[in-house]
C-alpha cells in the first residue's frame, strides 16, 4: 500500500471516529478536536492548522475574514497568518498532496458544519477553490453522512 493510500485510509478512520462523537452529541469542532487528541501525531498537527485557519477566517476582526474569496485565501495561507496580501487565485485543477487535501477538507468541515445544510455549503465552497476537488468532495460527503 502506498503512503498516499495509507494517509487516505487513516483519514477515513479519523472521520468515522469523529462522526461517532457527533452522534454522541458533540459539535463537529469539539468532536474533531477530541479525536485529534486521541489519534495524536500527524492528525493532531493537521487539525491544529485547520482549526487556526478556521478561526482566523471566521473572526470578523481579521484581514482574512474580510477577503471576498476568503476560503481560497484561507487554503492558500494555511499555517500562516493572512497579512492582507492581494490574492488572485485560480480555480484550475492543481496538484495537491494527500495531506493538503485532508487539511483543506478539515477546514471546510470546521467552517461549514454548523450551516443549515452543511454538505451543500461545504461542497459549494469546495467548487470555488483550487486543488483536488474530487477527493475533498468524497471526504466531505463521508463527513456529512452522504454516500
Amino acid at each position: 500500500m502506498s503512503d498516499e493510500n495509507k494517509i487516505a485510509l487513516d483519514f477515513e478512520e479519523f472521520i468515522q471516529t469523529f462522526k461517532e462523537r457527533v452522534k454522541e452529541g458533540m459539535s463537529y469542532r469539539d468532536a474533531i478536536l477530541f479525536t485529534s487528541m486521541t489519534f495524536g501525531g500527524n492528525a493532531a498537527n493537521l487539525v491544529k492548522q485547520a482549526d487556526r485557519k478556521f478561526q482566523e477566517a471566521t473572526f470578523n476582526k481579521t484581514e482574512l475574514s474580510k477577503q471576498p474569496n476568503v476560503d481560497e485565501c484561507a487554503l492558500a495561507s494555511m499555517d500562516k497568518l493572512w497579512h492582507g496580501e492581494h490574492f488572485h487565485g485560480s480555480t484550475e485543477q492543481m496538484q495537491s498532496s494527500q495531506e493538503e487535501t485532508i487539511l483543506d477538507t478539515l477546514y471546510f468541515i470546521l467552517k461549514y458544519a454548523e450551516s443549515e445544510n452543511a454538505l451543500e455549503a461545504s461542497l459549494a465552497a469546495n467548487d470555488t477553490v483550487c486543488g483536488d476537488k474530487k477527493a475533498r468532495k468524497a471526504f466531505l460527503k463521508m463527513a456529512f453522512d452522504v454516500s
